[in-house]
């Protein structure tokens, strides 16, 4: 007697669309983490970080938030560490939303310097950019399937066009803190007015000129 054949089971994978299945996006907390925790035990990590990163390349909510309070009270000029940011929090009504004080301590102690921070932030970097790439992709896919074939010249230009503005945030350097290039300033123009020199920029020759300006 011949054996039916139960082809249900292989119709239903047929039919399965590849791009439903349920996968956790590039993410890595550690680094996540470690860059948070890098930030608050040395400031200069925090201008470090900032060369590379922004709010929206952290996965994990709270650490958007964190990094968000931290670079808040870096660009008032506040100190940032343990006391000052969960006060800060705790005023914006989001220390508990981040995991309370207890979570901001336990970033402290997951690294024991700073010295490494751009390593961590490239990796988080690279991972919001895999993120990027899979939500690009996804939108593609879906696109092709629902365009006519008057579409494909348009469909290709799009595809060219966010790909590349995906691989750009990769070269792409980041804004420098103002108070950073001020403090550069003011450094350089107190070097030049110890010299006790009456040409403190680069003199043009014309003494008349260099005079009434100081120098280019």
């Amino acid at each position: 007697m011949a054996t039916k054949k139960n082809t249900t089971t292989y119709n239903n994978i047929s039919k399965k669309d590849p791009f439903s299945v349920e996968k956790v996006p590039p993410q890595n907390i550690e680094a996540e983490m470690s860059v948070l925790g890098s930030m608050l035990i040395e400031e200069n990590a925090i201008v470090e970080a900032l060369e590379i990163l922004e709010e929206k390349n952290f996965y994990n909510d709270a650490h958007r938030k964190i990094f968000s309070a931290i670079i808040e009270l870096y660009d008032s000029n506040k100190a940032v560490d343990l006391v000052t940011l969960t006060d800060y929090l705790k005023k914006k009504n989001l220390l508990e939303e981040i995991g309370g004080v207890s979570y901001l301590t336990a970033l402290t102690g997951v690294v024991p310097t700073a010295a490494n921070v751009l390593h961590y932030a490239e990796i988080v970097k690279d991972k919001f950019i895999l993120r990027s790439l899979i939500n690009t992709a996804t939108n593609i896919v879906t696109e092709s399937y629902e365009s006519g074939d008057n579409d494909v010249e348009s469909l290709i230009d799009k595809a060219e066009q966010v790909i590349f503005e995906i691989a750009s945030r990769k070269v792409e350097p980041s804004s420098v803190p103002l108070k950073e290039i001020i403090k550069d300033s003011i450094e350089t123009i107190d070097a030049l007015y110890q010299r006790r020199e009456h040409v403190t920029g680069v003199p043009t020759g014309f003494s008349d000129f260099d005079t009434m300006t100081a120098g280019l």
